[in-house]
């Protein structure tokens, strides 16, 4: 979208779902003076300001919107754990991965030939089944019947991957144990900002002591995010399709948003006129758009043949 940044700013209405504007870029040159063009009134009405941790969005609300409260969104803290985690299986399918090359090239040496050594126990664990440790387990169906495994070539079900995974690293279970207890503070406390603010705290001690480096910087950030992460948890009144119901303030409707922002460019093959793009994605993801623009282009104008005689 912009030269000096690759994202753009999608404003979202919570309330009804549709696209308030679309900026070319989020840093201040853009923001500041778009914001600050806002008559005081208006801005002076917002209540909530949902965003990620990205901190300039966060400082909007001292900046431009007094009367609005800060809101981190429960979807990008909970993917800051699963992403932190990930990385770590990487890096331990990098260190396998390092260990079975030097396996190979030492028997290719020894043999004086080539030698291809089959995926390790290890990798083929870590790349196929580490969904066991990233998904949420009150989400998962653990299978008690047996399947043959191609790779182990015996029967295994669930809880067998399962052992496998502790038996490569066994604080892949202490992560996966950490990381649960947030995922069922956040579901267990939505709609109830007053209990979170009670349960975060204990929760942030508990990651503070567990000695675990991924949880204690973990730890750091609910600190640091604490006021907008216990926001989240309000619920409030939001227009669907069926009328009016109770809804918690998430992030989620723009996630959406911001895709159909991605697929207009891609079906557009690009625009090279970014006022031009912004007009077509808020015609076309509002809900009741309006076309108020004019053009200085002459209006064609047909004439009916004349008869021939």
């Amino acid at each position: 979208m912009d030269r000096d940044c690759k994202y753009a700013l999608v404003i979202q209405d919570f309330y009804t779902g549709d696209p308030i504007d679309l900026l070319r870029s989020r840093r201040s040159r853009v923001t500041e003076p778009y914001f600050a063009a806002i008559p005081p009134e208006e801005r002076n009405k917002v209540k909530y300001l949902l965003s990620d941790m990205y901190n300039p969005y966060l400082s909007f609300v001292d900046k431009y919107f007094p009367n609005a409260v800060s809101v981190v969104d429960s979807f990008h803290v909970v993917q800051w754990i699963i992403h932190s985690i990930d990385m770590y299986i990487r890096q331990l399918e990098k260190n396998f991965r390092k260990r079975d090359r030097e396996r190979e090239e030492k028997i290719s040496a020894e043999q004086g030939r080539s030698v291809s050594l089959p995926v390790s126990d290890e990798l083929y664990m870590l790349r196929k089944y580490r969904w066991l440790i990233l998904s949420n387990r009150d989400n998962l169906v653990y299978h008690t019947d047996l399947r043959m495994d191609p790779h182990f070539h015996r029967l295994m079900n669930t809880y067998d991957y399962e052992d496998a995974l502790f038996r490569i690293d066994p604080r892949l279970r202490n992560l996966r144990d950490l990381k649960e207890k947030y995922i069922r503070f956040n579901f267990r406390n939505s709609g109830q900002p007053l209990r979170a603010s009670t349960e975060i705290e204990e929760i942030i001690d508990e990651y503070f002591h567990s000695g675990d480096s991924i949880f204690v910087d973990f730890a750091h950030l609910l600190s640091k995010y604490k006021d907008p992460i216990i926001n989240s948890f309000i619920m409030v009144e939001k227009h669907g399709s069926g009328g009016l119901y109770d809804c918690r303030l998430s992030n989620g409707p723009i996630e959406s948003l911001n895709r159909k922002v991605k697929d207009l460019k891609r079906l557009g093959r690009g625009f090279r006129n970014f006022e031009h793009f912004r007009n077509r994605f808020l015609y076309a993801a509002r809900n009741n758009p309006t076309l108020s623009g004019s053009t200085d282009r002459t209006q064609a104008q047909y004439y009916e043949e004349e008869e021939v005689l």
